[in-house]
């Protein structure tokens, strides 16, 4: 099953609309404008079947839950290569490149999700997440939210609403790859 989300959305908007290949919104997720942390998701019946929550702020642990129930928790910290991260509670490995939203998670070695950024209409780029079973949709939706919006690359500028500072000089995009 594939999933499409606008970026335009995940960077500034409170209401993201996670539609399917036929432009039918499948979810529908929503930032708190009093709590930037905490961000909902919705089924089509407008009924809510997930959400981010911070769990620690001091560490910065976030825990995701499905049907009010915890499935896992991740931490946000800003790193400069970030190649890999894993979700305890579901056994998920996510292996990729992290900062431009191509990756894929790998639960007891097979794949479970695929993200990729792609154009979707009218030109405007987006984020394609491809899940294998519509049981992981809502749990895969919520990590893709997370993954794009709370990792934090240094020397950019942050987001006011999230209020995270950072300390670090160095730069990302100044460097020489060496293959």
């Amino acid at each position: 099953m594939k999933l499409y989300i606008r970026k335009a959305d995940l960077m500034v908007g409170n209401i993201l609309v996670i539609t399917n290949q036929n432009k039918e919104t499948i979810f529908i997720a929503s930032r708190d404008k009093d709590n930037p942390f905490l961000i909902q998701l919705y089924n089509r019946l407008n009924t809510k079947i997930g959400e981010i929550k911070l769990k620690n702020n001091f560490l910065k642990i976030y825990s995701i839950e499905i049907n009010g129930e915890e499935v896992t928790t991740i931490n946000a910290i800003p790193m400069i290569d970030i190649k890999y991260v894993y979700l305890s509670k579901i056994n998920w490995n996510i292996i990729g490149n992290l900062i431009t939203s191509d990756y894929h998670a790998m639960q007891a070695g097979k794949e479970v999700m695929k993200v990729q950024p792609t154009i979707m209409g009218q030109g405007h780029p987006g984020l394609e997440i491809n899940i294998d079973n519509m049981d992981n949709a809502p749990i895969g939706t919520l990590v893709a939210i997370f993954l794009n919006k709370y990792i934090k690359i240094p020397n950019l500028k942050p987001d006011s609403d999230v209020k995270i500072n950072f300390k670090s000089k160095l730069s990302f995009f100044n460097f020489k790859n060496k293959c």
